[in-house]
């Protein structure tokens, strides 16, 4: 309903690259990275893509969405990742920051990799959830 939405704050985590390239699930209220690539992308051979380094602005940019939006520690906050992994982390860590009621979109915006590699089994995206390639400004946030 639109109560709970409005004592509901909806964040995407994953990299500004990410939602640039990939879309942006059109209710979200923001879009504050858990992990970012380094200054001078470095590949990572275990990853087999470029190392990602944690956000340290990750907890202020999300207490700042929070108080905007009227909201405190112990309002509902939703985070959404490429596949769910990074999202229960970071929910892990807003848990230990104090916040008492965060979830983790479990199958992320693109969901689970197919048996040929690609991103099409689940997931907001490919369930056919309000997404989008436009961004809006107010929804990004500038951490330097």
């Amino acid at each position: 309903s639109g109560a709970e939405a409005a004592k509901t704050l909806f964040v995407d985590i994953r990299t500004h690259q990410e939602a640039m390239f990939v879309g942006l699930a059109t209710p979200v209220d923001a879009q504050i990275p858990y992990m970012m690539l380094t200054d001078i992308p470095e590949f990572d051979a275990s990853r087999k893509g470029y190392k990602l380094v944690p956000n340290s602005d990750f907890l202020t940019a999300m207490e700042n969405r929070l108080k905007a939006k009227g909201l405190s520690k112990d309002d509902r906050v939703i985070l959404i990742c490429r596949s769910g992994d990074r999202s229960a982390n970071a929910a892990n860590l807003m848990q230990k920051a104090g916040y008492s009621k965060v979830y983790s979109v479990v199958e992320g915006f693109e969901g689970d990799l197919s048996k040929d590699g690609r991103r099409t089994v689940n997931g907001w995206k490919n369930d056919g959830l309000p997404w989008s390639y436009d961004l809006s400004a107010n929804k990004l946030t500038n951490l330097r």
